[in-house]
């Protein structure tokens, strides 16, 4: 039909289709959700069409007439009919238009509304095919390469290239007594290549599978780059494991891990050419978060990476005004190409939530690099902090990194337990704090173990296989749908401890402890238990178990005590963190 003067006119672009198995496979029309465009042909940002209220339609161009006819796809039949079409071909043209949703029928033929100029095409390519025959189409000679290589190997016959150049390819079995050739040649569109000439039938005995010279590090990359899309961390194993299974072969170990590398370099990016983005990355990151503490070192002799420090405003600023002062302080191994170590700063927030305060990629875990970490840190966060306390395993160079920086801070050693009097002597003799008797009083939270560092590990764990932009972008990603959840979440509390105080009151208040409790004065009390006699002062906020001064939270003698008074306001008994 030709559209009348109210119609709306329809864009035609260029696009490719996802995937032809997705598409179309099934019956099933695609969405405009299953339309990739591409960058380069995207409807632009000024139009004043709404996607969201336009109709995709698909037209199939016959490539057989001149000019060309357009036959608009929109049942199942004609998806069936086109599915069918490609048994004999592995190239069709469609035409995707976009029209505004006003109630019309679509245009019959989109030349009506766009030139010739303007009409680009989006073909599909079907890979499947298992046989290579005369007229079949590629959309360049590289894909006509590459598919004769798969269907070598899956067909177990070796193929030797004769000739190759920009207007020809010819190829012929590498079995010297073996007759098979095959040609192809340009096309008139100066780009595809379609076979010309199969000569001869396969008289060849097959190759060694497990020695196949076809199956190449570069041809097993571009055979499992859809794999490696989907999972990048894919190992080597599960790798082979399909390769067996598609074309019966056995490749070594190293050649996969290599094939694993080219594919993600050719869908990610090299990891050589990431480096060249981390200036970028830092003037970007300080654009998006004024404030932020964001620095990087290189080496100056040949310009090399060295150091990438994070630690945005949001996070420094949430550390100071409401969390405990306790941090937790830990190195991990990177696994990405140039390996590397990430230092990371945590606290823990007033529900006991994982709070990041900063992270570092750096080439080793020394004490240089922590002292440069912590140094950082001193930027962020401030140097006069008290009371201040540390967390940590026994991490290299980081306890003389802390003594330098922080020289009031308390350092805690996370609890090593079942030690040997020997062990235990030593650890009485290091400037380290290990015993909950012994915690700095103010810190609110008697943690004697690292745990928080370690959920921060394993929360980061798939980006610590990343080139330095792409961990540090992953974990800033990381970092903003956390802050969101939480606050999203905290707007669900209405009473005035947070849910963790909550649940802590509720269990101490229940508990079945036989207590007695001898009260001196309105503020004192002697609280006497089975095994153990504790003075309790309300007013100074102390019990002699040390519980209440060292995490903020009342004691079971501190609650005993207080639960002899009629509705006890249990939050005016809590630290503020």
């Amino acid at each position: 039909m030709t559209p009348t003067p109210n119609s709306s006119p329809a864009r035609v672009h260029r696009g490719r289709l996802k995937s032809f198995k997705n598409s179309f496979v099934g019956s099933k029309m695609p969405t405009e959700r299953e339309l990739d465009l591409g960058e380069e042909n995207q409807i632009p940002s000024n139009t004043s069409t709404n996607l969201f209220l336009s109709k995709f339609y698909l037209y199939q161009a016959a490539s057989t007439t001149s000019p060309k006819e357009y036959k608009i796809l929109t049942t199942d039949n004609d998806v069936n009919e086109l599915v069918n079409q490609l048994k004999g071909n592995v190239r069709v043209e469609i035409v995707v238009a976009v029209q505004e949703d006003d109630g019309n029928e679509p245009i019959s033929n989109p030349m009506e509304v766009v030139s010739v100029d303007e009409m680009v095409e989006c073909s599909i390519t079907n890979m499947g095919a298992k046989d290579l025959e005369v007229g079949t189409l590629f959309n360049d000679a590289i894909t006509f390469k590459n598919a004769l290589r798969s269907i070598a190997i899956r067909n177990n016959f070796g193929v030797i290239i004769k000739a190759s150049d920009k207007k020809r390819v010819i190829a012929t079995c590498s079995y010297q007594t073996c007759q098979w050739r095959i040609r192809a040649s340009l096309c008139e569109d100066t780009q595809s290549f379609q076979i010309r000439r199969v000569d001869g039938v396969h008289t060849c005995p097959g190759v060694n599978r497990a020695g196949n010279r076809l199956a190449t590090s570069a041809w097993v990359a571009n055979e499992i780059q859809d794999l490696v899309k989907r999972h990048p961390d894919i190992p080597p194993k599960e790798i082979k494991s399909n390769l067996e299974k598609e074309y019966g072969l056995s490749v070594p170990y190293m050649k996969l891990w290599r094939a694993r590398e080219q594919a993600r370099d050719a869908i990610f990016g090299s990891v050589d050419d990431s480096y060249k983005w981390v200036p970028t990355l830092k003037a970007e990151l300080l654009e998006r978060n004024p404030g932020s503490h964001i620095t990087y070192t290189f080496d100056s002799s040949d310009h090399a990476f060295q150091r990438f420090y994070v630690s945005f405003k949001v996070c420094a600023d949430g550390f100071l005004s409401g969390c405990r002062p306790l941090i937790s302080v830990d190195a991990c191994h990177l696994k990405s190409k140039y390996l590397g170590m990430l230092l990371s700063a945590n606290a823990l927030d007033g529900n006991n939530g994982l709070f990041n305060i900063a992270y570092a990629v750096v080439e080793t875990e020394s004490k240089q690099t922590w002292t440069w970490f912590l140094s950082n840190l001193g930027d962020t966060i401030g140097r006069n902090l008290h009371p201040l306390a540390f967390i940590s395993d026994m991490e290299k160079g980081l306890g003389d990194a802390i003594r330098e920086i922080y020289p009031e801070a308390e350092h805690r050693l996370a609890e090593v337990s079942n030690v040997s009097p020997k062990v235990h002597s030593y650890l009485l003799s290091l400037p380290y704090k290990w015993s909950i008797s012994q915690f700095m009083i103010g810190i609110n939270h008697a943690a004697n173990t690292n745990n928080f560092a370690e959920s921060f590990n394993s929360w980061i764990v798939e980006a610590r296989n990343k080139p330095v932009v792409d961990l540090v972008d992953i974990i800033r990603g990381m970092l903003m749908e956390q802050r969101d959840m939480r606050k999203m979440n905290s707007m669900t509390w209405h009473r005035e401890l947070v849910p963790q105080e909550e649940e802590y009151i509720r269990n101490i208040t229940t508990r079945k402890d036989h207590l007695i409790v001898r009260q001196s004065s309105v503020w004192k009390a002697e609280v006497e238990g089975v095994h153990s006699r504790h003075i309790v002062d309300v007013e100074k906020r102390e019990c002699t178990c040390r519980v209440w001064e060292v995490t903020g939270l009342p004691c079971i003698h501190v609650v005993a005590f207080i639960g002899m008074k009629e509705h006890p306001l249990w939050h005016s008994y809590i630290d503020e963190h």
